[in-house]
């Protein structure tokens, strides 16, 4: 089952370009249930291109007058309502860098919501320290340099969700041993790329329900590890 996730994002202090936006909201549709996706600014002030951009891809625009906090003010009592009315969020995406936060991560912390920070290059410690996991939003469409990219040289990151990826490898595994030959972590990482979903690319996200995600091969394996589904044994992977 899919986490059903829900997104503020604070575009004054989570500026970033609407490429970049763009995969990071690919992999949340393709692993989650996102039922609210808010980006809060006066638009006034921002381009009508990046504000067509975002509308295209589904994100809702909220106008907020200016005035001090008065983003922060208003995606605190939205978040705040949107819980309250809808207990099935159980993940809540904050794109900022505010440490204005804080009190709000606090209140989903003990209603017992995940919080996921995202970030740019501006953040407050305090407020990376207290949520469930903090990403700068570039660990998430690694190696990728957007601004500059067309769409003939853009080499985004496939992305599979985490659980269909395990199963992949096990079935993996269990066809390379009747084989006769070891599934090591070599020969794995290039058939699991022969996945239909991730044919064509040389870069792979694995994402799970909970908002944590590994952009190695090798990551992802040693989760499956620590799940004690498969075991290294001297280099070759076998099922436990």
């Amino acid at each position: 089952m899919k986490a059903k996730i829900a997104v503020y994002w604070d575009v004054q202090n989570g500026k970033t370009s609407s490429s970049k936006i763009e995969h990071f909201y690919q992999g949340l549709i393709q692993t989650s249930d996102l039922l609210i996706s808010n980006a809060y600014a006066y638009w006034k002030d921002e381009k009508k291109s990046f504000e067509q951009t975002l509308s295209e891809m589904g994100i809702d625009m909220i106008n907020v007058l200016p005035g001090n906090n008065a983003v922060d003010y208003r995606i605190i009592q939205d978040c705040k309502k949107h819980i309250l009315s809808d207990p099935s969020i159980k993940t809540v995406v904050l794109i900022t860098g505010d440490g204005d936060f804080l009190s709000l991560v606090q209140y989903l912390k003990e209603s017992r919501v995940l919080v996921i920070l995202i970030s740019m290059n501006n953040v407050a410690e305090e407020l990376k320290n207290a949520v469930d996991y903090a990403y700068h939003i570039n660990e998430l469409i690694p190696s990728i340099k957007l601004d500059k990219a067309t769409p003939k040289t853009l080499d985004s990151p496939a992305i599979i969700p985490y659980e269909e990826a395990k199963k992949c490898l096990i079935e993996l595994i269990k066809t390379v041993k009747e084989k006769g030959k070891k599934a090591t972590l070599d020969v794995l990482g290039r058939l699991i790329k022969k996945h239909p979903q991730l044919s064509g690319y040389k870069k792979v996200s694995y994402y799970k329900s909970d908002g944590k995600y590994y952009s190695k091969f090798s990551k992802f394996v040693d989760a499956v590890i620590q799940e004690g589904i498969i075991q290294d044994c001297n280099g070759e992977l076998i099922l436990v």
